[in-house]
Order: structure tokens, then sequence, then C-alpha cells
């Protein structure tokens, strides 16, 4: 589905349009939001991709940011963490912006756009994927499902059995989004082997770095530097193979926080302030990752649990929201027009059970 036209941003153009949104910009201007993008396109998405929700084009992240430009205060995640930590007052309407995994095209595209604006940006890298030895593993599930020859593929894992359909892209994409959230369910030590053998039953090879589609490739660590000098960028930590931090044993997930903060400091001479968890949901992490991740020196660390932040939001657990998909969704969603609607409605319908 086309990013304007997808019902979240349906239902966000509604709330700008009808002035909720900037009544929740008014009311809730002492709050603070931190969005999160991942890749962006230029144009429509390759077809050689079947997940296509990671590479926003381009045009829209310009849309975005021209918005936040003109209405919102955006701030490093540095000032904010500064700001939690000392107890001091953001700005009204202050508005963090991050980006996930390190994809080149967060320098070709994004960057160009921020210095365009004078804005902002944390970019938490997987140095493994800028280190080009590390591909991610969801890359090659996506690369695999698109480049078989096969149409249907029966396929067992955790129990079940999922029949994957591939005779058209639309059934790729469907059986694609079938087979991540199982993958994610396996221990980190099983989940590589999972992938050879999809690979090999689909009868693919392993793709090669100079073979990804352009939207799938990584930074490299001069892109990264010459953001880092600018002032536009902060490079923050994402581990350094992205695994999902809760399936991995402690020594694995001592070693994949550690490593990462090792080789940002090697290549851009600072050491990173602020940490993001892969997947980042409420079960991607545990008591036991925070405490490394702080044991490690990282001041601060991103989930993408969606919220607003408040004086009362644990430093090592700090939301994120969604990549918007529209420059509605986006106002809508930094403006707390979503949250205000939800609390209207629990409001009356509160009100209508005390009739």
């Amino acid at each position: 589905m086309p990013h304007a036209f997808h019902p979240r941003s349906i239902k966000a153009a509604a709330l700008v349009g009808s002035g909720l949104a900037s009544y929740a910009r008014a009311k809730r201007s002492a709050e603070a939001s931190i969005l999160t993008f991942h890749g962006l396109c230029d144009g429509a998405v390759d077809h050689g991709i079947l997940d296509g929700s990671l590479h926003l084009p381009v045009e829209v992240f310009r849309g975005i940011c021209s918005m936040l430009a003109r209405h919102y205060h955006v701030i490093s995640l540095a000032v904010l963490i500064e700001a939690r930590t000392r107890g001091n007052r953001l700005p009204d309407n202050a508005v963090v912006l991050t980006f996930d995994d390190g994809y080149a095209s967060n320098y070709e595209l994004a960057y160009p756009i921020l210095k365009e604006f004078d804005l902002h940006a944390t970019i938490f890298v997987t140095t493994g994927f800028l280190d080009g030895v590390e591909m991610f593993w969801f890359q090659r599930v996506d690369l695999a499902l698109g480049r078989s020859k096969k149409e249907l593929l029966d396929w067992k894992i955790n129990g079940k059995n999922l029949r994957l359909y591939m005779g058209t892209y639309e059934l790729r994409q469907q059986s694609l989004m079938r087979m991540l959230p199982e993958l994610k369910e396996l221990p980190d030590i099983d989940l590589l082997g999972e992938v050879d053998r999809l690979e090999e039953a689909l009868g693919v090879d392993s793709p090669e770095f100079s073979t990804l589609p352009k939207s799938m490739r990584p930074m490299n660590w001069e892109m990264a530097c010459e953001m880092s000098l600018s002032g536009h960028v902060d490079i923050g930590g994402h581990t350094h193979t992205h695994p999902i931090l809760a399936r991995c044993d402690s020594l694995s997930m001592r070693a994949e926080i550690a490593t990462c903060r090792e080789r940002i400091h090697a290549e851009i001479g600072e050491l990173p302030v602020a940490f993001a968890y892969p997947n980042g949901g409420q079960d991607d992490f545990t008591r036991e990752t925070l405490m490394l991740v702080r044991e490690a020196g990282f001041k601060a660390a991103c989930t993408t649990i969606s919220g607003r932040v408040h004086d009362n939001v644990s430093m090592y657990q700090l939301p994120r929201y969604g990549s918007p998909a529209s420059v509605w969704e986006a106002e809508a969603t930094v403006s707390g027009a979503f949250e205000t609607l939800k609390d209207w409605r629990q409001n009356c319908l509160k009100a209508m059970s005390m009739i």
C-alpha cells in the first residue's frame, strides 16, 4: 500500500485537518517525542525488495523535515539526555530524529535534507554491517523469498507448519511477513543456521554485499565520520550483528554491546552516548540487557515502544514512535494528537459508564 494511503495516514490527515493536532501541540508542549526511521529510497521502492516499509520515500522525509522545522524544536538526542539527566526543561515541542541500522541512504538522501533544514539526527549503526562483514539476516530472508524460482515451500518452524506461496510479488511479501515473526522467536544461536537452511531450500545463494539492492546497502565509516563531524549527526550503537538481545546468552549479549561501542570509538574517534535495542519491543531486551548497556558506558537507550518522553521515563527505556508514512502522520504523532484522541475516547466511555 502506498505510504500516503496507509490507513494510519488517512486517520492522521483527519486529526491534522480538524485542528486537533494544533490543539494537542499547544496542550502537550512540555512532552518530547522521538521518531524512528531506517532507510530512505529515491522514488518507488525497489521491487527487488519485498519489505519496503524500512525505506521511506525521500520526498516524504523532506516534507516531514520541512514541517518539523516550521512548527517544532528538533533537538539532538544528546541534548535530551543531558536535560533529563540534570532535570532541566526541554524546549517546547521538542522532537528527536533517529535512524536505525546504518543504511547508505542515511548519508546519500537523509543527510543533505538535515543540512538543508539545519536539523539534527542520531544514527544507530550496526557496526558489523558498516564493516561489510555482517549482513542483516532479515535482508537475506527478504532476498531469498524474492529471488527464489520456487512458487511454493512448506516450512516447519517453532512447531508450526507454514505454507509459503511465491507465485506473485504480493504472495512473496505475505510469505515474508509470516516468516519474520517466527524467525525472531528463535534463540540467536539458531537463527543464522535456520536462514542458511531456508536459502538452501529455496535454491538461492546467500547474497554478497555487492549484490544488495541499493536501498539495502550499508553506509561506510567515511560517511559516518563526515556526518559526525558536521554537527548534524551523532552516531549511536545498535549492536555489532543486529541480534535480538533477549534471544542471546549473557556472553553474546555483552560482546554485541561492547564490540559495537569499541568499533564506533575506533572509527569515529568519540564514544557513542546512546544505544538502540534491535527490534526494540518489550520482549526484545531484558533487565540484564539494560544493565550491560549501562555498564558499557552508554548514557541512554531507545526502544521501539511507542510513547512520549515524560520526566519519569527510564533513560534506558526511552520510547520511540515508528517511522511515519506521511507528513500528516508525523504531525499527528509528534503533536500528541493520537494520544489526545485516545484520552478523549476513554473519558467519554468512562462518563457513559457512570450514566
